[in-house]
């Protein structure tokens, strides 16, 4: 199949309860053409099976094997392979409307973008649903450098790290070497900062075509233990020394990356009531320096340099 225009990067581990319904999602896009590749990761149960008869009687649909190694690395098996001028990720849980791929696509194609970010609807157990909305200010802003839109996301707010929200030109990945993080749970969080930090054609638009199912058991999202905390520790050093060979506007940016995640990690980090101070003071400090915290946030993170337990105390007392 020759000028493929969106490859679907589709990973699935033990799937076979939604992968269905979001392969027929994906195959009934507006847009062509396209090509789907499924990256089963692994899976114990039929989620290969289950698919069989779409991957045979679609010529667009490839389906490939690997030994379990983690979504992120399975993301990167489907990037390794893709041939589409645009690369676009979906969580096999997760389902899209049947415009979801062209609308993103001509907006990238008209404004010649490095990556295009929408938005989405999520859906929960109880059957209600509710969009993500998009702050008015960036949208107002139309087509930016990447590193000034990330900054403007994390004041307002207002930021979306899924991957799965996007839209990226395959050859802006590959010049910038820009792959996911194997062995990350938190995948997402890593990549999508050092996406935007170097993107030079950016936009932000208002569009609910995807559906986030958050109505299964089993979600990553919910389920925080110590190995997550500890990837997200993880992707706090590795931000340190990615922070460390920027300057100027990319790193002003980055430093809200920082803070980005710091505040994730303290926050899951209560759950076990277990935080890594040394780290959280040295980033502290930086941060402190970078003049970016409010006063709220030098509060916070005073009390935890302090004593975690007395942080812990406040928390509770104010909830």
């Amino acid at each position: 199949m020759e000028n493929i225009k969106v490859s679907v990067i589709v990973p699935i581990y033990n799937s076979e309860k939604y992968i269905r319904s979001c392969l027929k999602s994906l195959i009934q896009q507006t847009l062509r053409p396209i090509e789907i590749i499924i990256v089963n990761d692994g899976s114990t149960d039929n989620s290969s099976k289950n698919i069989s008869d779409l991957v045979d009687n679609y010529d667009f649909i490839q389906l490939i094997e690997i030994e379990n190694s983690g979504a992120a690395e399975a993301r990167n098996q489907g990037l390794f392979t893709a041939q589409g001028k645009y690369i676009s990720f979906v969580d096999s849980d997760d389902f899209v409307k049947a415009t979801f791929l062209e609308k993103l696509y001509q907006e990238c194609e008209n404004k010649n973008l490095d990556i295009i970010c929408g938005s989405f609807e999520a859906t929960y157990k109880n059957k209600s649903s509710k969009k993500m909305i998009r702050s008015p200010e960036l949208l107002n802003i139309g087509v930016g450098d990447g590193a000034s839109l990330f900054k403007k996301q994390i004041q307002l707010r207002n930021y979306i790290p899924m991957i799965w929200a996007y839209l990226y030109r395959r050859s802006f990945l590959e010049d910038n070497a820009l792959y996911l993080s194997a062995k990350t749970i938190h995948e997402d969080e890593e990549f999508t900062p050092r996406v935007w930090n170097n993107a030079k054609r950016a936009e932000i638009i208002e569009s609910y075509d995807y559906i986030y199912q958050r109505e299964h058991e089993g979600s990553i999202i919910e389920s925080r233990n110590e190995s997550s905390i500890g990837d997200l520790e993880n992707i706090l050093r590795s931000f340190m020394e990615y922070e460390e060979k920027l300057r100027g506007r990319n790193k002003e940016a980055f430093d809200y990356a920082l803070l980005y995640i710091l505040d994730h990690y303290v926050y899951y980090s209560r759950l076990l009531k277990k935080i890594n101070k040394p780290l959280v003071k040295n980033i502290y400090h930086r941060l402190k320096e970078a003049k970016i915290l409010t006063l709220k946030q030098k509060i916070k993170y005073f009390l935890i340099i302090r004593s975690v337990r007395l942080y812990f105390l406040v928390q509770n007392y104010q909830e």
